[in-house]
């Protein structure tokens, strides 16, 4: 069976959980999630990073998490 691809989708950081590691996103279409930065991951262009748009790649098994992987 092959695997899924992630889904990927762009969103605004709207709150910082965790300095530097653990972000909720915001979809444009008002969906919530939460979003992690791995350690290999782009660093983030500021310390406060609310407001700034990210590109995220969502399992197409579980919505409700995705990892950053481009800030735009």
């Amino acid at each position: 069976m092959a695997e899924r691809p992630p889904i990927r989708a762009q969103g605004r950081i709207t709150e910082t959980l965790e300095a530097a590691r653990l972000f909720e996103v915001e979809m444009p279409n008002g969906y919530r999630a939460y979003a992690i930065l791995e350690k290999k991951g782009p660093p983030p262009p500021s310390e406060d990073p609310s407001g700034t748009t990210v590109t995220v790649d969502f399992s197409p098994y579980d919505m409700s998490r995705c990892r950053i992987v481009e800030w735009v």
